[in-house]
């Protein structure tokens, strides 16, 4: 039996997400309202949750917060599996929905929360975006498998002047364009190397429990819905709870924990898109099928050359540090953030500058910035501009580690080549 090729391969990859789009865009959604609605500073947008597992959970706590506060509701809820979703519906007091797409017609629905297994994002965002709602996403934008919708989400967000908020929290902060502002003024000169990591002991497997080790699909389980346009197989209870841990439905670090590290970067510097990126490392530890271990260097025209490095093995961290031709910029690692950003200048009788953080890794600013952006249309913490030149070189270095080949970027058709 003759082999497909990576580019065949991705091929029907493609033609199977674009098939889910294609439908998902056929259905009857109506447009919830103008995007050039103005928002009172006493209106309370109605919020949808589409994926109420436990990383929704902290987002709904955080919601439930700012409803006390009259800033927000919490009007209905969305889930495949149904135990999941009636204990949200009790907590939030929020419709109940099996089927996103049915959420979205709501029209007290303004705003979405979107926390569902990743190659289900961006196909949320999309539809969701041209339902009329305002968008905060969990990261990563998109699977490593959908540069081409990633691309395709920014693209319609810009045009129907929707807010998209992408969840990295790390960059809930003002210090960063404090920050950019001095590295503009080339305080550091032009910074040439960047290196960061994510380092922790443990398998992220014991993040996601199994509730009901007999759960079945039927009524209470739609297993359809949760494959959407991943590979058919046959049910099996840990990829449906357990889905962080497959290629089908996550990304393993890169996507899953290097996505912190590296985005605060982007809120640094004017990256585009890498010229080319080598993804390394494997599964050398932990039965799962995305590895353990995660290195990706990932060259930018002109400069930086950037080296992200992660382990499940051991804790011991390194910087996040953007090197320059006359200076670095010191961010702390990903567990400890340390006070501030430091700017550290070269030059004679220069002094170290430290600018405070004021939200590193609060998910609820970033909801805070949300909500302000939803009614000032103003740009937020997290873009999804920033989101889809993050998500590049992390697809390009998983797949230049699964294929064992040098990914190049395709800067006009934002395409990924295999070389």
């Amino acid at each position: 039996m003759s082999r497909s090729t990576p580019s065949q391969l991705a091929r029907r990859r493609w033609l199977g997400i674009a098939g889910t789009v294609a439908a998902q865009a056929a259905l009857p959604i109506p447009q919830i309202f103008a995007s050039t609605r103005v928002w009172g500073a006493n209106d309370r947008p109605g919020i949808g949750f589409i994926g109420t597992g436990g990383r929704a959970g902290a987002h709904i706590e955080i919601c439930l917060k700012l409803k006390e506060q009259g800033r927000c509701d919490t009007t209905a809820v969305c889930d495949v599996y149904r135990p999941r979703v009636e204990a949200a519906a009790a907590r939030t007091g929020g419709k109940i929905y099996r089927d996103y797409r049915e959420l979205l017609a709501d029209r007290g629905v303004d705003l979405v929360c979107i926390a569902t297994p990743d190659r289900h994002h961006a196909p949320q965002a999309l539809t969701a975006v041209r339902a009329g709602k305002d968008v905060y996403v969990e990261k990563p934008l998109t699977h490593w498998s959908q540069m081409e919708l990633a691309a395709e989400l920014g693209d319609e967000a810009e045009r129907l002047k929707r807010i998209v908020q992408v969840g990295t929290q790390y960059v809930a902060d003002e210090a960063y364009a404090k920050a950019r502002e001095l590295i503009g003024q080339g305080i550091v000169g032009k910074i040439v190397h960047v290196q960061l990591g994510y380092f922790r002991r443990g398998d992220w497997g014991e993040r996601m429990p199994i509730p009901d080790p007999n759960a079945k699909p039927g009524p209470d389980l739609d297993w359809e819905q949760f494959l959407g346009d991943a590979p058919k197989v046959a049910f099996d209870v840990s990829r449906f709870f357990q889905w962080r841990l497959y290629w089908d439905y996550a990304g393993g670090p890169a996507t899953d924990l290097l996505v912190h590290v590296f985005t605060p970067v982007f809120c640094l510097l004017e990256l585009g898109y890498p010229e080319r990126v080598l993804g390394g490392g494997g599964t050398f530890q932990y039965a799962r099928e995305v590895p353990d271990q995660c290195n990706i260097i990932a060259d930018y025209p002109g400069g930086p050359s950037v080296v992200m490095s992660n382990s499940l093995s051991n804790y011991t961290g390194i910087q996040t540090i953007l090197r320059g031709t006359d200076g670095a910029i010191v961010l702390g690692d990903g567990n400890h953030p340390g006070p501030g950003i430091r700017i550290v200048p070269v030059a004679k009788d220069s002094q170290e500058v430290v600018i405070p953080w004021s939200g590193f890794d609060r998910t609820e600013k970033l909801w805070e910035n949300f909500l302000e952006c939803v009614q000032t249309r103003n740009r937020p913490f997290s873009p999804v501009d920033i989101g889809v030149r993050v998500q590049a070189p992390l697809n390009m270095g998983i797949l230049s580690h699964r294929e064992g080949k040098v990914a190049r970027f395709d800067s006009v058709a934002r395409k990924i080549v295999l070389e």
